[in-house]
């Protein structure tokens, strides 16, 4: 394989840029991302609670950020690389070259369970409190946003279309060529086509009625879906409001991590990352990848084959019981037998994410609960077969985690079940499952997996925790530009 994790088809002109201090080389259009995982740097980030390494994977967010130019909490794997540009790991101290915060790994994770950050030693409004805040403060990496130039306004966009398209791949390319009037297709990819196993994606001509919004997500949905908000990636560009008479979700499905020990370990990514990876930035996910999942990940594996990736083999992911490796992926026990290999790419099972639909027809005020998907908004393509179920061991891993973003562990939830707590709502408080940066997607469906694994009981037996806007992060001086834009019910 050229280059380490470089693939044949990879551009020759290198952009230089600092990690951590360590000047590396990236390749021109490469994602800041990319340009770490070529390089043979996987992990990225580590968790807020268990300090453990988390990387690229296209399932858990929290693994994907750093500081880049000094602001925080930037997504490595939608930010373009630039030469010269500095970029540093988060939740770290004094430094990433020296980081005591390590020493957590040495604390029993029953200390470190939701709610250990308010101890009843530490009376609330007392100087110990206030320096006690301003640590944990530092430790996740926030920022004080008067001094830091994405909290300044950016003036929102208001649209009127009369159809919306959510989602860029080939369901929502069909969707807006079939619509009437004028159209406005939103995607967060760089380029239509989303994720098709093929090494060159044909260009897209669409017609003058169409207009595409890339590099942009829509993270709500009012209204019964008439209104919808979107953020673009880029901090310094305005956030938009948009009225539309019908809106259609083509949003395709997102395979499930599998719910296994290790899953979390930098190393394993989904098939969006993986294709992504190597299709667009010629860098292989690994240098020997395991492809694991149900019949599409065939395809899957074929694809990857077809870039120039070594992949040794699929198999179903029922027959995964667990991921090893200390700072990354090391091997696989399939059936009880070890296989070494230093990537894994899950490829189901699939869900579709109900985070737009849910909010385009729920209804209440202090907590939302679902209702009927409204009339004017409708699924498209691979969104609209029926979901994959998630398959967990009849005895799971205690020490798997359901929500590697907030470190919320399989032991946590089945104490809390065995001691009476079995509304996935209640649980979600409780843990902070699916509190962090991934809204609860795909955290949520693993919830509901390894409680039906633990009582028995059918998975998706009880309604999911309320999935509410914004679904994506925004600035604050993104959100302050739509002020004007936006109206309040009274």
């Amino acid at each position: 394989m050229p280059g380490g994790l470089r693939l044949a088809h990879a551009s020759d002109n290198k952009v230089g840029f600092r990690w951590n201090g360590s000047l590396l080389h990236g390749r021109k259009g490469d994602s800041i991302a990319a340009a770490l995982h070529g390089a043979g740097i996987k992990t990225l980030a580590h968790s807020r609670k268990f300090h453990a390494p988390r990387g690229l994977s296209g399932s858990f967010v929290a693994g994907q950020l750093a500081q880049v130019e000094g602001t925080p909490h930037v997504r490595l794997d939608q930010t373009w690389l630039r030469e010269g540009v500095n970029v540093v790991s988060q939740h770290s101290w004094p430094s990433p070259r020296f980081d005591v915060l390590s020493l957590s790994n040495l604390i029993p994770r029953k200390w470190l369970r939701a709610g250990f950050e308010n101890p009843r030693f530490i009376r609330d409004g007392t100087r110990l409190w206030h320096l006690w805040e301003k640590a944990l403060w530092h430790v996740a990496g926030e920022v004080d946003i008067s001094r830091n130039p994405h909290g300044k306004q950016v003036e929102g966009l208001r649209i009127d279309v009369d159809v919306l398209v959510i989602g860029g791949g080939p369901a929502g390319i069909a969707a807006a060529l079939a619509a009437k009037g004028n159209v406005l297709m939103v995607t967060r990819g760089r380029d239509l086509g989303g994720a098709v196993w093929e090494t060159h994606a044909k260009p897209v001509e669409l017609p003058k009625n169409i207009t595409v919004r890339t590099e942009h997500e829509v993270f709500g949905l009012f209204k019964n879906g008439r209104v919808a908000l979107s953020a673009p990636t880029a901090a310094d560009r305005p956030a938009a409001v948009i009225h539309a008479k019908s809106v259609v979700l083509a949003i395709g499905k997102r395979s499930m991590p599998p719910p296994v020990a290790g899953a979390d370990l930098p190393g394993v990514m989904d098939p969006h990352m993986a294709h992504h990876l190597a299709a667009r930035h010629g860098v292989a996910p690994g240098q020997n990848i395991l492809v694991v999942g149900t019949a599409q990940g065939r395809a899957v594996a074929r694809g990857l084959k077809a870039l120039g990736c070594n992949v040794v083999d699929f198999v179903d992911a029922a027959r995964l019981t667990k991921i090893t490796g200390r700072k990354c992926v090391e091997g696989a026990i399939i059936d009880g037998r070890t296989i070494r290999v230093d990537c894994i790419v899950h490829a189901g099972p699939y869900k579709t994410d109900p985070s737009l639909g849910f909010q385009a027809g729920a209804d209440g005020d202090l907590r939302l609960l679902a209702g009927d998907m409204p009339s004017n908004v409708t699924l498209s393509g691979f969104a609209t077969t029926p979901d994959e179920r998630i398959t967990v061991s009849q005895k799971p891993d205690r020490k798997a985690l359901v929500c590697p973003c907030m470190d919320v562990t399989a032991d946590e939830v089945f104490d809390l079940l065995d001691a009476g707590t079995t509304h996935l709502e209640e649980l979600k408080r409780l843990t902070t499952c699916g509190m962090g940066p991934c809204q609860g997607f795909p955290c949520w469906f693993t919830l509901d997996a390894f409680c039906a694994a633990h009582t028995g009981e059918q998975q998706e037996n009880q309604p999911l925790p309320t999935f509410r806007p914004p679904r994506r992060a925004l600035t604050f001086g993104q959100a302050a530009g739509l002020s004007d834009l936006t109206e309040v019910d009274k």
